[in-house]
């Protein structure tokens, strides 16, 4: 450059404006880059990553997190008992009673199904309570404490029973254990279903009084499922209680029962002694137990004062055991 000492133009033009002090250091710089970018480097790269993704995929994933486990708190004793029976992602935290004086082991105890402890229910904080339709469609709003899911099941008859529980085992995560274990009782049931069919009064015993089953419950429906001929769906009456009417003795001495079943509410002794004391002072109560030529059969409290559930095929096998003929009709 004209004006310009000699060594000062070299600078200028040395790259990028560099000082020639500081080619070397340049040079050195360009050598590197070009080492980095040459091919056989980037081969070098490329192999090393082929010999290292093999590794990466052997690398266990982590395991995927469990379902919350449902806790679960009955109102109905039979579901209680299906619950024990299948394996879940659930835990039954509170049920009520079965039987008034044994009290619930293995969860909480939450009394009796007619009056169910609200406080007890409270402190298990279920995440679903199963409950009884006809007896607490009113409590439903209280049940779902703390925003519990609450299934309000129809107990009426043996078709709601089994599929009331299929229901619940698929809200818990066990549909095909529990479809299992209602299948084997529809087969059971079909298995027991009466050739003929069998003039039958099922009468519901309290202390004092008598109410006739009709088909609108567990046991009416159960009894017409087999094929015996409930005489209580043949007649009417005052209907004290969803599916129990309460009958005249004029009404009563129309019925001619072959077999005649107490259902006992409480002492089932007692329920005896009360029946064969009204058929001793004769009238129509003396012509039930004439015409039941198969006898007068106190039931089981364990399989039939209430919804047995899973157990209804062996309460099945119980009735088709006491519809043989016997000699006389005093209540057993």
């Amino acid at each position: 450059m004209a004006g310009l000492p000699e060594p000062i133009a070299r600078q200028k033009h040395s790259p990028a404006g560099t000082p020639n002090g500081c080619a070397a250091l340049y040079g050195g710089l360009q050598l590197r880059r070009r080492f980095r970018s040459s091919p056989g480097r980037r081969v070098r790269r490329q192999l090393a990553l082929v010999l290292l993704l093999p590794g990466l995929a052997l690398v266990p994933a982590a395991p995927a997190a469990e379902p919350a486990r449902h806790r679960v708190a009955t109102l109905l004793p039979f579901a209680a008992d299906a619950l024990a029976r299948i394996d879940g992602p659930f835990t039954v935290v509170a049920s009520v009673r079965r039987d008034l004086h044994v009290a619930v082991r293995g969860a909480a105890d939450l009394g009796t199904a007619h009056a169910p402890s609200l406080e007890q229910l409270a402190e298990v904080r279920p995440t679903l309570v199963i409950a009884d339709e006809s007896l607490h469609a009113v409590q439903a709003p209280r049940l779902g404490i703390d925003g519990a899911a609450v299934m309000l099941l129809d107990t009426r008859s043996v078709a709601a029973t089994l599929a009331g529980l299929d229901a619940v085992g698929a809200r818990i995560g066990a549909a095909d254990a529990m479809r299992r274990e209602t299948d084997a009782v529809r087969s059971q049931l079909a298995a027991l279903v009466r050739p003929e069919p069998l003039p039958t009064l099922a009468l519901f015993g309290a202390p004092g009084s008598f109410l006739v089953l009709t088909g609108r419950t567990w046991l009416g429906d159960l009894l017409a499922r087999l094929g015996y001929r409930n005489l209580g769906d043949a007649v009417g009456g005052d209907e004290r209680f969803p599916g129990l009417l309460a009958l005249s003795d004029e009404r009563l001495s129309t019925l001619r029962p072959e077999l005649l079943l107490l259902v006992a509410h409480g002492d089932p002794a007692a329920i005896a002694a009360g029946f064969t004391d009204r058929t001793a002072r004769g009238g129509p109560w003396q012509g039930l137990r004439r015409s039941a030529t198969r006898g007068v059969h106190v039931l089981d409290p364990e399989l039939f004062a209430a919804n047995p559930g899973l157990r209804l095929g062996q309460a099945a096998e119980a009735l088709r055991a006491l519809a043989h003929p016997v000699a006389s009709g005093a209540a057993r």
